[in-house]
């Protein structure tokens, strides 16, 4: 403290000083105010005094023409000055009325009278001296005025001296046959008013002429002026300074000559309508009141500061004895910042006061010595949560730095220094905008940053590539956040990094499987059939050639069910391998699903189509296919179609290739065969063309409908739940099983349609009937759209219906179709809370392997197997195998089939859960209850 004594400013000081100066701001401010309050009251009482004066002379004026109206009357009927107009001849002299007149001037203060008749011609006129008549153009004006409303009226003139004239009609006989002019001056007015009022008075008129009266800066004549000899010369003086009457200050004093004044200017138009165009002024000398207000102004800065003073001194004695202990408080505080904390408590305590008289300054001790102890213990615990912040930041799996307003690199997280490969200390005062790759796209996302760090954006999110220590990319997400307050580092914005590589190429391989297959590689049907209608409409025109060769694995079922599914899936690979190492790059390889494959060769005719499925067929037959311990020999059927001779679009066109791969597989396996229009195909396809146009319609009608056979629980003989089975009525009436079209079907695109349509139709039952329970057969369409399951996990979102009420039977060629695909599709159905069952389960012997890979709840044991249950040994050896693995694997075993009692008693003995046929119930438009009741079979071994 003593080095920085030149800097330093004890209380006593600062208080003397600051106490001066806020006393001395208050008396100035209370002298300012009292000031300000007495010119307030004097101006309060000017403006009420200018009122005054203006009305008190506008009624002076009023008065003087009411009475000079009301004497024209009275001359008007005593001197019968009618008849002057109307019959001069009888009318008395003109000597006797002059005499008359002369009596009303010294009795009544007229100056002038005249007698005019209706034609504005003068009659009779007496005047003085003194008086000065009204200028003809205005005197017709007014005499019109008069005659036409019949009323008298009064007007001022100023010419050269002011004067009033009140003009009265005269009337004869109900008519006005003339007009009685009567004129007043009034500097006599003038004079008393100024007298009675204290005040001096000016009437300025208009004045386009020079003259002594007139002041030329104005353009106004003095026409009328109280104490003219002291006033004149100061009314030239104002006419120097302010460009007119009107702009006179009101509530100011005006000096002259070691006097003040005040004057008030009014227009002459409000003191007397129809008078003169100028101003009226009242000229107040203020001089009195002024000095009594300054006096009062210095009388009161007087008392102001001597009670200043007095208040300083009192307060300096008073602050005293605090200040003095305050600064023994200030000298032992900043022994704190060097942890002298028992010097702190041995001084604080040698102040100890009464407790009785304890005091703010006494609150402030204790107060001290308890933060001496808390500042010490939250040190020690400040370095605890600094070590732990600092640990969570360099373990966080986020990048977390700090940068500075110009974009300066500050501090930097461990995870940050590990994934660029650079320790922290080369990375402060690096810019971050150089981290990160920034291109045309991303140029954005620059000027973004410079907005940020120019305090124009609070937040910023972006994406971008950052280049890591071993050359990798890795696409980070960040959040900038401007922060409220720059800190003494110079840290401005806190920048949080998160590693979204994973994401991003998740995505992009979601992206790639929408248009591939996940196993082969190759493009899908959607893909695929996008290609084909691209090059089907070049075909037609450009008139390029192409052909579509369709085809699938011979024996492909039996390679999967010997084998199993992996080995059915490492055929598939060679295939699509064989595939691409046989194509051109301008042919187009896809998987339609299953071992169903397409190639579409552009720019390729008869022979070479005929060619490639010769070569393909030829080199499949060459090189066996070798799973384990086993080998196989392959082949292919395949089925060829010409663009655009054998189709006129490119539903018929894959109709024709998939009839054409139908003759070829009749052919016996092995061989490729072209479409051509036979009897024998043309029926095919027009079967299928049948079949295809009744399915359209009657998905565009929705007239397909659901018969409902009942699945009864062996437990219980209650009905679990009604299988919803398609039904399709004809135009003949006959009503149409699956089986007659659905092979047509499920070569065409009207299967996931179907798909859809039947699991709205489900959707919709079981939001009506909040008691049915429904089972609904799906395609392997179904499994591999991903659009399919929306409705249904829409549904359930809504409320419409509980997912335990739907069981979704799929079959062991559906699940092996893209095993991918449906395993991803039904386990997400299951976490929402659908069942899936196995149709036709045992046709296969790979249908083990799914047992144990998809999640199926309930196993429908294939027809197969129970309609000669009661007679084969075999078959009751099988269905028991079957119902105990499922029950191993924790589920449902259903025989369907049930043709009589005998079965089922039999299925009773083998533990199967539920059963269906038409021993229980045939299928019915309606949910009917079952045929039989099982409380009516014998009991089991009896």
């Amino acid at each position: 403290m003593r080095n920085d004594a030149s800097r330093f400013w004890t209380l006593r000081r600062k208080g003397f000083v600051f106490l001066s100066l806020l006393l001395l701001t208050l008396g100035v401010t209370f002298g300012a105010l009292n000031h300000w309050n007495l010119r307030t009251q004097f101006k309060d009482q000017q403006a009420v005094r200018n009122a005054a004066l203006r009305v008190e002379f506008r009624d002076l004026i009023k008065r003087s023409a009411d009475r000079l109206q009301r004497l024209g009357v009275v001359l008007a009927s005593l001197g019968k000055l009618d008849l002057f107009i109307t019959a001069p001849r009888e009318n008395q002299s003109a000597a006797r009325l002059h005499g008359f007149f002369s009596t009303v001037r010294y009795e009544l203060d007229v100056e002038r009278i005249e007698l005019l008749d209706a034609g504005s011609n003068s009659v009779l006129t007496w005047s003085s001296s003194m008086a000065t008549p009204v200028p003809q153009e205005r005197l017709h004006k007014v005499l019109n005025q008069v005659i036409e409303t019949e009323q008298p009226l009064t007007i001022l003139t100023c010419q050269p001296g002011c004067s009033l004239h009140a003009f009265v009609p005269l009337l004869s006989k109900g008519r006005n046959v003339g007009v009685l002019s009567l004129s007043q001056m009034i500097t006599d007015l003038v004079l008393d008013f100024s007298a009675g009022a204290g005040t001096a008075v000016a009437i300025l008129v208009t004045s386009q002429e020079n003259g002594e009266k007139v002041l030329e800066d104005w353009g106004l004549r003095i026409a009328a002026l109280s104490n003219q000899q002291e006033l004149e010369p100061f009314l030239r003086h104002l006419s120097k300074r302010y460009p007119g009457p009107e702009a006179l200050p009101a509530d100011s004093w005006l000096e002259w000559k070691e006097k003040r004044f005040t004057v008030y200017s009014s227009p002459l138009d409000d003191i007397l309508e129809s008078g003169e165009t100028g101003h009226l002024l009242f000229i107040v000398d203020a001089s009195a009141s002024a000095a009594a207000l300054d006096q009062a102004n210095r009388d009161a800065l007087l008392i102001v500061a001597i009670s200043l003073c007095i208040a300083e001194v009192l307060l300096l004695v008073l602050l005293h004895a605090p200040l003095r202990r305050i600064q023994h408080l200030a000298a032992t505080l900043p022994l704190l910042a060097h942890g002298n904390y028992d010097r702190v408590n041995e001084r604080l305590k040698t102040l100890s006061r009464l407790v009785e008289w304890k005091d703010e300054i006494d609150i402030l001790y204790a107060t001290s010595i308890r933060l001496a102890h808390q500042i010490e213990e939250h040190q020690n615990t400040l370095a605890a949560e600094r070590d732990f912040i600092q640990g969570l930041l360099d373990n966080a799996q986020v990048l977390i730095l700090t940068q500075s307003r110009d974009g300066r690199i500050r501090t930097v997280n461990e995870l940050t220094t590990q994934i660029l490969g650079r320790p922290s200390e080369t990375l402060r005062n690096s810019r971050f905008i150089e981290l990160i790759e920034i291109d045309s796209e991303t140029s954005e996302v620059a000027r973004n940053l410079e907005k940020l760090f120019s305090n124009l954006m609070q937040r910023l999110e972006h994406e971008s590539v950052l280049t890591c220590g071993d050359g990798s990319k890795r696409h980070i997400v960040w959040v900038h956040t401007r922060l409220r307050l720059e800190h003494e580092n110079g840290i401005a914005v806190l920048s949080i990094g998160l590693d979204a590589t994973e994401r991003i190429e998740a995505e992009s391989r979601i992206r790639w499987l929408a248009n591939h297959d996940s196993l082969t590689g190759l493009h899908n049907r959607l893909w695929f059939k996008d290609e084909l209608e691209r090059s089907f409409a070049e075909a037609e025109r450009n008139g390029v050639p192409a052909a579509l060769l369709l085809f699938d694995l011979d024996h492909f079922k039996d390679i999967n069910d010997s084998s199993g599914h992996a080995a059915g899936d490492a055929l598939l690979c060679l295939l699509a391998n064989e595939l691409r190492a046989r194509a051109r790059k301008s042919d187009v390889l896809a998987r339609l699903g299953g071992d169903e494959f397409a190639v579409l060769m552009t720019g390729t005719d008869r022979s070479g189509a005929e060619h490639f499925a010769q070569d393909l067929n030829q080199r499949l037959m060459e090189k066996p296919f070798r799973f384990g311990n086993r080998s196989y020999r392959i082949s292919a059927s395949i089925g060829i179609a010409l663009i655009p001779e054998h189709g006129k679009d490119v539903e018929e066109l894959l109709a024709n290739a998939d009839a054409a791969m139908y003759q070829a597989k009749k052919a016996g396996r092995g061989r490729w065969h072209l479409f051509s229009h036979s009897g024998e195909e043309r029926a095919r396809i027009s079967h299928q063309a049948y079949w295809r146009s009744v399915i359209a319609q009657s998905l565009d009608q929705k007239s397909l409908f659901f018969h409902y056979q009942p699945v009864v629980d062996l437990a219980t003989g209650r009905i679990a739940y009604y299988e919803a089975l398609l039904r399709l009525t004809l135009e003949d009436g006959r009503i149409v099983l699956p089986g007659e079209y659905m092979d047509v079907i499920l070569r065409s695109d009207l299967m996931s349609a179907i798909d859809s349509y039947v699991t709205r139709e489900a959707i919709n039952i079981l939001s009506k009937d909040r008691a049915a329970r429904l089972s609904i057969n799906l395609s392997a369409a179904a499994l591999t759209d991903p659009t399919w399951a929306e409705p249904l996990k829409q549904a359930v979102r809504d409320g419409r219906f509980s997912p335990e009420r739907l069981l979704l039977e799929i079959t062991e060629t559906a699940a092996i179709a893209d095993l991918e695909a449906a395993q991803r599709t039904m386990n997400e159905l299951t976490d929402i809370g659908f069942g899936f069952a196995m149709d036709d389960f045992g046709a296969g012997f790979a249908s083990f392997h799914y047992l144990r890979h998809l999640p199926i709840k309930h196993v429908k044991i294939d027809r197969s197997f129970i309609s000669r249950l009661a007679s084969d040994e075999d078959d009751k050896v099988f269905v028991s195998a079957l119902t105990t693995l499922a029950h191993g694997y924790r589920q449902k075993i259903v025989a369907e089939g049930v043709e009589n009692a005998q079965t089922l008693i039999q299925l009773q003995e083998l533990e199967v859960d539920l059963v269906q046929g038409f021993y229980i119930g045939r299928p019915d438009r309606h949910f009917k209850p079952a045929k039989v009741s099982l409380a009516t079979l014998p009991l089991i071994g009896s």
